[in-house]
């Protein structure tokens, strides 16, 4: 299957941006040499960040496809640099400096469209108790069409074929692969029983130990056990996935965003272990090889321990410490609830119109 993606922005569009075609191409380069003459060179950062809003106007102000891909590919790349260790192969080079110039711009352009999304009378009159805010935007979660979503309540339950799993799974590869450290970052700062609780979710997506159920080599198991791999992915890959890993790192990475990313997060956790069900039943259904499944087998019971300590132990008391946290926690959970449910319309809209098997 190869999607019908957006087209590339034409070539004099994206020539609009060289600065930021040098930056990446510098940020994937082994060796790159001129960082430092780069980071002390104020007029180029400041030509940069130029660009850099240029592109985030025409994305989301001017609705420019093109652009919004071309700004989405920009950042996959500086979130694939801040999750590995690429640093490290040159410790005396610091691409901080400029990686702050283009981020603080692309990325804030990237959530303030998601904020605006979310109508303000949604976030407001909530119950300020622990347990009743928590009733109350478990509620709004039920309530939201991601919730049961037609592409697992109905899609991969009755209809999938094998080809739509690989499809769906080739999509999940901007998140799933590096849940464990996106856990792991989310503990800075925190204490006590909420730092507990993320550590204790961490501690199973490292397989309690053990590297053979570590989630991550889990998943890789499942992509290969049905032939997706790197190639599949590129070629695969919808412009709605690449926006929710962008989100999903852009929350995660950045402090300040904490409390909307527990809300985020919360609804991946409350929602994966019926989505996961749904999957495995679609798997059982078409005779799939059994090691393939194990991944999300295990996380039908695992994300519904985490889901309800997330919670209780997590948002209920961030919110009984501090009310005021409630609204930018349930801002977070209908951020994730709006992505997750225009990411899955995507993904639904190209397998339906895949050829039915003979």
């Amino acid at each position: 299957m190869t999607t019908e993606r957006n087209l590339d922005m034409p070539d004099p569009q994206r020539n609009d941006f060289p600065l930021l075609a040098e930056f990446t191409a510098a940020l994937t380069s082994v060796s790159f040499g001129t960082w430092q003459e780069l980071v002390d060179d104020y007029a180029h950062r400041a030509e940069l960040a130029g660009e850099c809003r240029r592109l985030a106007d025409l994305a989301f102000r001017g609705r420019d496809a093109a652009a919004r891909e071309h700004l989405h590919d920009i950042l996959t790349v500086v979130y694939a640099y801040e999750f590995s260790q690429s640093a490290a192969r040159n410790p005396d080079q610091d691409p901080q400096p400029i990686l702050r110039d283009v981020t603080s711009v692309l990325e804030n352009a990237m959530l303030d469209n998601e904020f605006r999304q979310v109508p303000e009378e949604l976030l407001t009159g909530y119950p300020s108790g622990e347990k009743e805010y928590v009733r109350w935007l478990k509620a709004l979660i039920q309530d939201h069409p991601a919730s049961a979503h037609p592409m697992y309540a109905e899609h991969l339950t009755n209809a999938a074929t094998v080809e739509d799993i690989r499809f769906l799974l080739a999509q999940e590869t901007s998140l799933d692969p590096r849940f464990d450290d996106i856990l792991a970052v989310m503990q800075f700062g925190a204490t006590g029983a909420e730092k507990m609780e993320i550590a204790a979710n961490y501690w199973d997506e490292m397989g309690n130990g053990e590297f053979a159920d570590v989630h991550t080599t889990l998943f890789s198991q499942c992509l290969t056990s049905i032939g997706v791999d790197r190639g599949y992915i590129e070629s695969n890959l919808l412009l709605a996935a690449k926006e929710c890993g962008n989100i999903s790192a852009g929350l995660a990475l950045s402090r300040r965003h904490y409390l909307r990313a527990i809300g985020y997060y919360g609804v991946t956790e409350f929602l994966a272990p019926r989505r996961f069900r749904q999957l495995v039943t679609a798997w059982d259904r078409l005779g799939l090889p059994p090691e393939g499944k194990v991944y999300h087998d295990i996380h039908i019971n695992v994300d519904a321990h985490h889901a309800a300590g997330w919670y209780k132990n997590v948002i209920g008391p961030v919110v009984e410490r501090d009310p005021a946290a409630g609204r930018e926690i349930a801002l977070g959970t209908f951020v994730r609830l709006n992505t997750s449910a225009y990411y899955l319309d995507r993904v639904l809209e190209v397998c339906q119109k895949q050829p039915l098997p003979a």
